[in-house]
């Protein structure tokens, strides 16, 4: 059974940005593993309350978004849902949340990267997504997400070169220029001209594009998925916007990946992981 590892910041991640990938591969008989390095505790609290306001109790939405996050890998038929449990950051400036002792992207790299390199070990995987070297977003656990799984591979890749082992195909999590502007669009045209969509600073050139993997068979999973994490405003900006623009009957819907670089060279397009 071949193998697909989705490496993460936060619950809700696995949803909005993977959700239809971790689905579609799910049913072709892939074993899907999730892996989520934060607790979530710095997201919002009961009512919508913010880090570092009133009534915010980082432990009780850690066990909250750990619900959710259950709920979310059933719907997406993950076979392995790993949570490492590290202190989420928090973005720093947004609601000025504390710094937790020990959170995920302050902690030394080295004793985490030995961590995530003994689950590569023991899942063997074909197939490694995770975020781009700026996260993605910018968030500062995405960006320590990606330095985490370049560490690990490239501990394993030295224990284990003598071996001659298969190394993964690394993808990083991306969104087309034109993608986004397609979204844009919908969601203004069923939301109103004020309808929230991502960043254009989140978006690359088509052409960096390498892997679309086509979800529409699993939007509505991702879209059920995505509204597990109920307690989040930004998954449910989210579900709103992609439930807007999914209201077009023959809109086909993709997930976007780069193909990273790891021993060789990058592959040519492809509309598969694995491919």
């Amino acid at each position: 059974m071949p193998v697909l590892m989705v490496v993460h910041a936060h619950p809700d991640d696995e949803s909005s940005q993977t959700g239809g990938t971790l689905a579609c591969y799910a049913a072709a008989g892939w074993r899907t593993v999730l892996v989520t390095c934060t607790d979530g505790s710095q997201g919002d609290g009961g009512d919508g309350v913010k880090p570092g306001q009133p009534g915010h109790y980082p432990q009780q939405v850690a066990a909250q978004r750990s619900c959710e996050l259950a709920t979310a890998a059933n719907i997406l038929g993950v076979s392995d849902l790993v949570t490492l449990g590290y202190p989420d950051s928090g973005i720093p400036g947004d609601y000025d949340p504390p710094s937790p002792s020990g959170a995920f992207s302050y902690r030394p790299l080295a004793p985490m990267a030995d961590r995530l390199a003994g689950l590569l070990r023991a899942y063997h995987p074909d197939v490694l997504i995770t975020y781009p070297p700026n996260g993605l977003s910018g968030h500062p656990d995405h960006i320590r997400t990606h330095d985490l799984v370049r560490a690990a591979l490239d501990i394993t890749c030295v224990a284990t070169e003598a071996a001659a082992a298969v190394v993964p195909q690394l993808h990083y999590i991306a969104l087309s220029r034109s993608r986004l502007a397609s979204l844009a669009s919908q969601a203004r045209a069923e939301l109103g001209p004020e309808a929230w969509s991502p960043p254009e600073s989140m978006a690359i050139d088509d052409a960096q594009i390498t892997t679309a993997v086509d979800i529409t068979d699993y939007w509505a999973i991702k879209l059920a998925a995505l509204g597990a994490h109920a307690s989040q405003s930004d998954a449910a900006a989210l579900l709103k916007l992609f439930t807007a623009a999914g209201r077009h009957d023959d809109a086909r819907w993709f997930e976007e990946y780069v193909r990273a670089e790891l021993h060789s060279g990058p592959s040519d397009s492809d509309e598969n992981l694995g491919g």
